[in-house]
């Protein structure tokens, strides 16, 4: 074989190693369906090119892009079961609540029924590993919403796909503003540690909102609470110092929507009381969604919560609501001491749980809240003790971990 059928030859031998690699290396950076990646990876290169390719292309590639208002429709054999689990509360009333608690919440009025995120039936698969299933997320305008839930629950993966950053495998995503009015921050953010932070914040206007004069960038800063910090160098900066620089960025552009993983997380005391106290005064000016496993920050500053694990949303709504379905607990102060009353309280049919954190001070959970609210100050007169204090203790973990487990 020599000429031109020799030339013939090589250049459909080089075409085919061409395709073959630019299709994995497409491959490596698409979603797919139907079969594992790895399988679709053994189509491409075993089965005669162009075939094999083409296949791929055809059967296999989820396309590229999503817009304002995304689809993925499931196949037959992709399409989940409907959810039995009876805590999967997620009709209508409970959506209409929870759109409902921001305008309670706050002082922005007229937003319950515009929904600024929603989602239906998101679902996602990474080759055989299912880490979305079936997730409904409604955020109202103005709300600050918590997506809470375990390390590895699917949080940063649904806060991922609502950034545009990664495709659902199949389900819907509706967007009540434009994306480019979306801003999104990692849980640890990190820069050029030569930069300054009027530097940092400056080079993210110019790649968000170039139009926008540069004033914007001081007030940015100022809005974090670094002004002082501007000129110094980030290398420098603590960890706190970085989240807030983080969120400089973020409202630079005058975003409508932050998208915040995990915005305390690994933060000291200090640092998270800073970032907490930043997110609460945004409230009623943007749409704060942010994702945590730290739960008493979202009782500190989120008026809606949803709450997911192993990839699927058990509850979602206002926080209220969420402590009144879950077992009642109160916090009882006695003196001089509760060592009778604690024998008593435990015979009651009303009290599920009680215990003694100190001396006089008692943790009861009961089922029967009004009565318990009723017999516990009388019980503490008839042995004969003062009464310091009552007052519920029901806090977001006992709900949390009583829905989950």
């Amino acid at each position: 074989m020599d000429g031109p059928l020799l030339w013939v030859v090589v250049g459909l031998a080089v075409l085919a190693v061409l395709g073959i690699a630019g299709a994995l290396w497409d491959l490596s950076r698409s979603e797919v369906r139907g079969l594992p990646r790895w399988a679709w990876a053994l189509v491409i290169v075993v089965v005669s090119f162009p075939l094999g390719v083409l296949l791929y292309l055809v059967l296999g590639r989820v396309p590229r892009g999503m817009s304002t208002t995304a689809t993925w429709q499931a196949s037959p054999a992709d399409t989940p079961p409907p959810p039995t689990d009876p805590t999967h509360d997620l009709g209508a009333a409970s959506l209409d609540r929870a759109a409902a608690a921001t305008a309670r919440a706050g002082e922005v009025t007229d937003r319950s029924g515009d929904a600024v995120i929603a989602t239906s039936a998101v679902r996602k698969v990474y080759g055989d590993e299912v880490a979305l299933e079936a997730v409904d997320v409604l955020v109202p305008r103005g709300a600050t919403y918590g997506l809470i839930g375990p390390n590895g629950a699917g949080k940063t993966t649904m806060l991922s796909i609502l950034a545009g950053l990664r495709r659902p495998t199949t389900g819907e995503i509706h967007l009540g503003v434009e994306r480019r009015r979306i801003a999104s921050l990692v849980d640890t953010p990190l820069f050029e540690p030569w930069l300054t932070a009027r530097e940092v914040v400056d080079l993210a206007r110019h790649l968000v909102a170039a139009d926008l004069p540069e004033d914007r960038v001081d007030a940015a800063i100022a809005e974090v609470g670094l002004s002082e910090a501007a000129d110094r160098r980030t290398g420098a900066f603590s960890r706190g110092m970085l989240q807030r620089l983080g969120l400089a960025t973020c409202l630079v552009g005058d975003p409508e929507v932050l998208l915040l993983d995990e915005p305390s997380s690994a933060l000291d005391p200090a640092g998270r009381r800073e970032v907490l106290d930043l997110i609460g005064q945004l409230s009623g000016t943007k749409t704060v969604l942010l994702s945590t496993h730290i739960l008493g920050d979202v009782q500190q500053v989120c008026d809606v919560v949803g709450v997911i694990d192993h990839g699927h949303l058990r509850y979602q709504g206002p926080i209220e609501d969420l402590l009144q379905r879950t077992s009642s607990a109160y916090a009882l102060h006695v003196r001089p001491t509760a060592a009778a009353l604690l024998a008593d309280l435990a015979t009651r049919p009303w009290v599920d749980a009680v215990e003694e954190l100190a001396a006089g001070r008692l943790r009861l959970v009961t089922s029967d809240a009004p009565t318990a609210e009723l017999e516990l100050p009388r019980l503490v007169a008839d042995r004969g003790l003062s009464l310091v204090s009552f007052f519920p203790a029901t806090d977001l973990e006992t709900a949390f971990l009583e829905l989950t487990r």
